[in-house]
């Protein structure tokens, strides 16, 4: 899957590390609601997550154009 970038030790797979880490942290609160069965923790940040990863795409996208 071609997603605009090439994975390295460059600026934008940092970019995109730095979303993916932070939206980890959100999956894992998700985890945690789960298990406190709040089903609505649960969908929100899920949710967060998913935008954060979509986020770190997009942004690294655009660093990779500019460097």
């Amino acid at each position: 899957m071609e997603i605009g970038f090439s994975f390295g030790a460059n600026a934008p797979t940092g970019v995109f590390v730095l979303h993916a880490a932070v939206a980890v942290f959100f999956l894992y609160l998700g985890v945690v609601n789960a298990a406190a069965g709040e089903s609505i923790g649960v969908a929100l940040n899920a949710l967060i997550g998913v935008l954060l990863v979509a986020a770190g795409v997009v942004v690294a996208r655009i660093t990779e154009r500019r460097t």
